[in-house]
C-alpha cells in the first residue's frame, strides 16, 4: 500500500515503487532510489528528511526525469495529476517541468547562468510554456522579482547573478520556479547555503507563496527542526527508501522507527544550556554503500534494537497507526 494524504484530499502526486539505478564506471550501479512510495494532495506540504546520501534529492530528480549519470534506469510510477511522468516522451515531460512542477535548488551560485541577465533567465520558462509578447514577458519578470522582494525590480532585469547577494539570488531562483505558477514546488534544501537570518526570510517567503498560489510544496531537508513548523507530513528516508512517514505532529511525538528516533536524538533542543549536560546523541556508524544489494534492513548495522530477522529480511513499510507508517519489525514496540 501507498502512504497517502488524509482522506478527502484531492490527490496531486502519487509515487509508486519508484526505483532509480545509476551505472558507475567499471560496472555495477548505485541503487539511489529503492522502492519509494508516497502521495501528496493539492496544496499540501510534505518533507523528505534524512542524512546526506539518503536519497531525498535523487527522489525529487527522479520525479522530474532529471536523474544524473550516463544511462540511468528509472522504474515504477510517478502519477502527476493522473499522468505517469515516467512514460512521457521527452518533449511532453519538458512541458510539465516549470509549468506543472517547479524546483528550487540549494545553491543559487551553480543554478543561475553567470553570463545571462536575470531578466533573460526569468523569461525563459515563460518563453517555453506561454505564447506571450516580449513586453508581456518582461512585465511578468518584473512582477516576479517584486513578489520575491527584489528592490527596483524593473531596473534589475538587466543585472547579472554576481550583482546580487546570496539571499537575493535564492529569491531569484524561487521567482524562476514559480514563474508559470506550478501546482507543485520542489524545494531542495533551499536554505542550506544561507546564514540563519536569510534562511528564515526564504522559508517565510516560500510559505507565503504557497498560500498565495495554492501550490503544494515538497521540502527536501536534513533538518527535522526546520520542517516541524512548515509541513503537514514527513517522510523519513534512509538508504534510498522511506522508513517512516506520518503527520509532522505524530512523528515528532511518537516516532516508531529507530532511525527516526536517532535523528530526533541528534536534533538540537530549544533553550538547552551548554552546561546542562543535555548533549546531542549522534547515530553511530555510517550509512551503507548503495552500490550493491543490501540484505535485510539497511539500518540494522547501526541499530541498537536489531534482531536476527532484521539482518536477513527487509521490513516492509506498514501502517502502525492512523496515517503512520513504519518499516521496522519492532515498530509496534517503539
Amino acid at each position: 500500500m501507498n502512504p497517502a494524504p488524509p482522506g478527502g484530499a484531492c490527490l496531486l502526486l502519487d509515487v509508486r515503487d519508484l526505483q532509480a539505478r545509476i551505472p558507475i564506471e567499471g560496472g555495477g550501479e548505485v541503487r539511489a532510489v529503492d522502492g519509494v512510495s508516497f502521495s501528496m494532495a493539492q496544496g499540501e506540504s510534505l518533507a523528505l528528511v534524512g542524512e546526506s546520501g539518503s536519497g531525498k534529492s535523487m527522489t525529487a530528480l527522479s520525479v522530474l526525469g532529471l536523474v544524473p549519470g550516463g544511462r540511468p534506469s528509472t522504474s515504477g510510477q510517478v502519477l502527476f495529476q493522473g499522468v505517469d511522468l515516467l512514460t512521457l516522451p521527452a518533449d511532453r515531460l519538458r512541458r510539465v517541468r516549470g509549468r506543472g512542477i517547479g524546483i528550487v535548488f540549494q545553491d543559487p551560485a551553480t543554478s543561475l547562468n553567470p553570463v545571462l541577465s536575470i531578466g533573460r533567465q526569468l523569461t525563459e520558462g515563460l518563453r517555453q510554456h506561454f505564447d506571450l509578447s516580449e513586453a508581456r514577458r518582461r512585465e511578468r519578470a518584473t512582477e516576479l522579482l517584486s513578489i520575491v522582494g527584489i528592490p527596483d525590480a524593473a531596473g534589475r532585469l538587466g543585472s547579472y547573478p554576481h550583482e546580487f547577494s546570496g539571499g537575493q539570488r535564492q529569491r531569484i531562483l524561487i521567482a524562476m520556479a514559480i514563474a508559470c505558477e506550478p501546482s507543485l514546488l520542489i524545494a531542495d534544501e533551499p536554505t542550506t547555503a544561507l546564514d540563519a537570518t536569510i534562511q528564515a526570510q526564504i522559508v517565510e517567503l516560500l510559505m507565503g507563496l504557497q498560500q498565495r498560489l495554492g501550490m503544494a510544496i515538497l521540502w527536501i531537508t536534513h533538518d527535522l527542526a526546520l520542517v516541524a513548523t512548515l509541513v503537514d507530513r514527513v517522510a523519513v528516508m534512509y538508504a534510498g527508501s522511506i522508513v517512516e512517514t506520518a503527520s509532522v505532529r505524530d512523528l515528532l511525538r511518537r516516532a516508531r522507527h529507530p532511525y527516526t528516533l536517532g535523528l530526533l536524538g541528534a536534533m538540537p533542543r530549544k533553550n538547552a544550556r551548554h552546561d546542562s549536560g543535555d548533549r546531542l546523541s549522534p547515530i553511530p556508524g555510517q550509512p551503507p554503500d548503495l552500490r550493491g544489494k543490501i540484505e535485510g534492513c539497511a539500518f540494522a548495522p547501526r541499530c541498537e534494537r536489531v534482531i536476527d530477522r532484521c539482518r536477513v529480511e527487509r521490513p516492509p513499510l506498514l501502517e502502525v497507526g492512523a496515517g503512520h507508517w513504519s518499516a521496522c519489525f519492532r515498530s509496534e514496540k517503539a
